[in-house]
């Protein structure tokens, strides 16, 4: 029979129980993780990052080795990211938005990764639609496909049809279902990934420049808010009332009734992918009139709303039989700040109007340089950028490259620009890409260049203006309240000495070098000098031992004077 003390100890053996099945469960993960870092030729990364376990693991059967050879390294991450499973995926498409944080081949590689995975099993698939909405999918749904339309790593998309009031198929819908267990995995994955990215911060100096601990900081967040679906509902809303006013711009209306954290119901619409070019022949759509209405449809997200799908592939925008462009997947977008508004429209202005001084002075401004020479040096660079692409004809521009090139610049100078700019850039670049698939000829910058020009007036507009001098007066007004009391308090610590002043000077070594070197030279003139002057005496003087009837010691001196003065010479030409 147990006892009450029984009874109140035995929740505290479970919590432990699971607790020590957790600490098990991560370092199986850990030893997972690594071991297939090591079997795709990383295990060099694993030494530096002085993690012990890595000698205890191998690195694959000799045939894995021997094709590791026919593969780049890019290539082998992306292999051992798709091996490691959902999470490792997905950070792998979030990292191919980032050239601040990946070379160039590097993003080229991480942008296959698409994440096809087997589709869930039907008992899982019902279970999560169950707990998210309360009632089983044939009680909710008048129908629902198990088989999946689409399925990806953390999520996959089915057909349904609702249930009208009098029990009848309603609309059609896509329901997107989150994959069973992912948010458990994707937290240990994600806590691993934070204790590997301190090692490497501390112990492999040459990445720690890219700061893997803010890095993964950055993940975590887009991760976990495109697992939460409600975001994605939220983000859907949005982007249609963003576009109320273009009937032909358009996205799936999220059912908020049908909906959850792990479940997102949606209008079904019907369509082909902007990619599928035998298609949209067949459906005899005027290929130049949608490369023009798709490539404005981002710009105006991004110039005129500031809110923009960060993602627009071709498997993300559907062309509907009346020519109307429909834009899906806003698990990830991105936002122009208020305080990031005259940044683009200067950058952009600069770019379109092919001024490397405009696009410098912006760049620099935001991220608050003040070296003149990097200013110099990005000058140049930026002239040569904008030479070598934005001088090309009509339809030969490749938005994409020269967007790598210029963040291959700003980069190499060690420069922070907002990380949303990277997602931007990608947009424009992503869709830059599809619009010139679609019409060879299509001109890009040149399709920008109005939306620049009216987001400049815009954010020099009087009204603009005036709101931000308003901003201004109101914090000279508190200055100006607030000082008379700052100035009491400082007197107070002055008054009653506690107040401690700190000085930085730099360079100090560099200074104490330069004056010991002046000091020893006006030393040595001086001594240089006397020694002159003394042997000029001596020589007049006539005093014994005599050379040729020249004193001797004089002329001693005159020749140890000659070997100082050479000597002297040479140090100061040789320090210039």
């Amino acid at each position: 029979m147990k006892t009450a003390r029984d009874r109140d100890d035995a929740p505290d053996r479970s919590d432990r129980r699971s607790l020590v099945s957790r600490a098990i469960g991560r370092v199986s993960r850990y030893s997972e993780i690594l071991r297939i870092l090591i079997r795709y030729g990383f295990s060099d990364l694993v030494r530096k990052a002085d993690i012990d376990v890595y000698r205890r693991l191998r690195g694959g059967s000799r045939g894995a080795r021997r094709a590791r050879r026919n593969w780049s390294r890019p290539e082998r991450m992306r292999r051992a990211l798709e091996e490691l499973g959902p999470t490792f995926v997905k950070i792998g498409q979030i990292l191919s938005h980032r050239p601040d944080l990946l070379p160039e081949e590097w993003i080229r590689e991480f942008e296959k990764l698409r994440g096809e995975v087997p589709p869930i099993p039907e008992p899982e698939l019902l279970a999560v639609v169950e707990q998210e909405l309360g009632a089983p999918a044939d009680e909710v749904f008048a129908t629902f496909e198990v088989q999946p339309i689409a399925s990806a790593s953390i999520a996959q998309v089915h057909r349904a049809r609702l249930r009208n009031d009098d029990g009848s198929p309603g609309a059609r819908v896509a329901v997107k279902v989150q994959r069973p267990g992912i948010a458990p995995m994707v937290n240990a994955d994600l806590a691993i990934l934070r204790d590997f990215a301190r090692l490497v911060a501390r112990r492999v100096p040459a990445l720690a420049s890219f700061r893997p601990v803010e890095a993964v900081r950055e993940l975590e967040r887009a991760l976990r808010s495109e697992m939460d679906f409600r975001n994605e509902a939220d983000n859907l809303d949005t982007f249609r009332r963003n576009f109320a006013d273009d009937p032909r711009i358009n996205a799936p209306a999220p059912h908020r009734r049908y909906s959850g954290i792990r479940i997102l119901t949606m209008d079904f619409i019907d369509g082909v992918p902007v990619s599928d070019r035998a298609a949209l022949e067949e459906h005899g759509v005027d290929r130049r009139s949608l490369a023009r209405q798709g490539a404005d449809a981002v710009l105006r997200q991004i110039f005129e709303h500031r809110f923009f799908h960060s993602d627009p592939h071709g498997h993300n925008i559907l062309i509907t039989r009346d020519g109307g462009i429909v834009f899906l997947d806003f698990g990830q977008v991105g936002t122009v700040l208020p305080s990031q508004r005259l940044f683009l429209a200067d950058l952009m202005a600069a770019i379109v109007r092919s001024d490397a001084v405009r696009a410098v002075r912006a760049i620099l401004g935001w991220s608050g340089y003040r070296d003149p020479d990097v200013g110099r040096r990005l000058t140049v660079d930026m002239e040569h950028i904008i030479e070598r692409y934005l001088s090309r004809p009509f339809g030969r521009l490749d938005l994409a490259e020269m967007v790598s090139a210029l963040f291959s610049i700003i980069r190499r100078y060690e420069i922070d620009i907002p990380a949303n700019f990277y997602l931007l850039a990608k947009a424009m670049a992503t869709i830059e890409n599809i619009a010139t698939g679609l019409d060879e000829d299509f001109d890009f910058v040149r399709a920008s260049r109005p939306f620049a020009k009216r987001m400049i007036r815009r954010e020099l507009s009087p009204e603009r203006l005036s709101e931000q001098f308003a901003g201004a007066s109101g914090d000279a007004f508190r200055l100006l309240r607030d000082l008379p009391g700052e100035a009491r308090d400082l007197v107070s610590l002055l008054k009653a000495g506690k107040m401690r002043m700190e000085f930085e000077l730099k360079d100090l070594e560099r200074l104490d070098s330069t004056i010991k070197r002046v000091v020893t030279r006006l030393s040595a003139a001086v001594l240089l000098a006397a020694m002159i002057m003394g042997s000029s005496i001596l020589v007049q003087s006539g005093i014994p031992p005599l050379v040729f009837g020249i004193p001797a010691i004089g002329v001693l001196g005159f020749i140890f004077s000659g070997f100082v003065g050479v000597y002297l010479l040479f140090d100061l030409w040789r320090h210039r």
